[in-house]
């Protein structure tokens, strides 16, 4: 890992989208089987090398699907019928061991990130409009300082304690979101599904995150490319073998314009406005809950906070700052 940051391109990269690359070395019968669901509002697809046959291959691909969409239900502050909910609502202590798992992992990204990541940010998303799909782009606007203030006033991941494997908070304001790293976590999670099911490589795609395990075909690893945020095409391909993810926060995601300046979905805990100063980072790393959670994070720092940060704990990490320009911790992003 080089110490010093080093610009690699001078052109934007950002959403990472990924593919399997066309290759001889597959036998008939093992060709790559894509399967796509609409689910954690976007398109999730996972991709698995027909190796066991194709009825085991579907079945895998199934199993690792419905594990992510038992996870997206529980973790879903919105639904109702989630745990997270009732406890924004009731304060009743969560007591289920896979949502005080992850809270216990946001909680320690927030920590190492002196609050860049927060999952208590719910009400300043609220407040933007984001959370809100019936409404168009061209019909948010900016909330008045007064609102956002406010809204600042009901945050605080400190708020937020696992202890004895309970979730609790220290008082009824604050109100729990793990949107930010609870993708990420079920991407791990399909990954289980598909290993025991007998898999031995895969890719899953979820919007900006992409995660692999094995290679897309022998000796072949599987490609994932880089896309120029501001633009179509893209401007870099990452080899990845073995198991390894990334994860690519961007302002293209989810915006609005107002007087010519876009506002984002990525807020500033600190300030209660969408973070300044990038386009995008990508964190590259095994761990596909961390890299969730850590790509919004330094996103929320800045080009120069998230450098430091990046040299200081040898994370791989693609920054591309407003002026487009892109900056990796590592001279070969990926190996690349």
């Amino acid at each position: 890992m080089k110490k010093a940051l080093v610009l690699i391109a001078a052109l934007a990269a950002a959403l990472g989208w990924a593919y399997a690359l066309r290759s001889g070395a597959f036998a008939p019968k093992g060709k790559i089987i894509k399967r796509t669901r609409f689910m954690m509002d976007t398109l999730v697809t996972i991709q698995v090398p027909n190796e066991l046959g194709t009825r085991r291959t579907e079945a895998a691909i199934n199993r690792a699907f419905d594990r992510m969409a038992e996870i997206e239900r529980k973790f879903n502050c919105l639904n109702p019928e989630s745990p997270l909910y009732k406890f924004n609502e009731s304060r009743a202590p969560i007591t289920d061991p896979e949502i005080a798992a992850v809270t216990g992992k946001a909680l320690e990204i927030s920590r190492a990130t002196g609050g860049a990541f927060d999952p208590t940010v719910y009400p300043l998303v609220d407040l933007w409009g984001f959370y809100t799909t019936s409404v168009s782009s061209s019909a948010r606007t900016v909330p008045a300082p007064a609102r956002i203030r406010a809204a600042l006033a009901l945050a605080g991941w400190r708020r937020i304690t696992v202890k004895e494997g309970a979730v609790t908070a220290s008082d009824r304001a604050v109100r729990l979101d793990l949107g930010g790293i609870a993708k990420g976590y079920s991407m791990g999670e399909a990954v289980k599904e598909l290993k025991a099911a007998g898999a031995k490589s895969g890719l899953i795609l979820a919007g900006g995150q992409v995660q692999v395990f094995g290679s897309a075909a022998p000796g072949v690893p599987w490609k994932v490319g880089l896309r120029n945020p501001r633009k179509d095409g893209y401007i870099a391909s990452l080899p990845f073998d073995g198991d390894l993810g990334i994860s690519t926060s961007g302002d293209y995601e989810r915006f609005f314009e107002e007087g010519g300046v876009r506002y984002h979905h990525i807020l500033d805990p600190g300030t209660g406005y969408p973070a300044r100063g990038s386009m995008s980072v990508s964190v590259i790393t095994a761990d596909p809950a961390w890299a969730d959670a850590l790509s919004t994070a330094l996103f929320v720092m800045g080009p120069r906070r998230a450098a430091e940060f990046a040299r200081g704990r040898g994370l791989d990490v693609i920054i591309v700052d407003a002026a487009g320009k892109v900056f990796s911790s590592q001279a070969a992003p990926a190996g690349d």
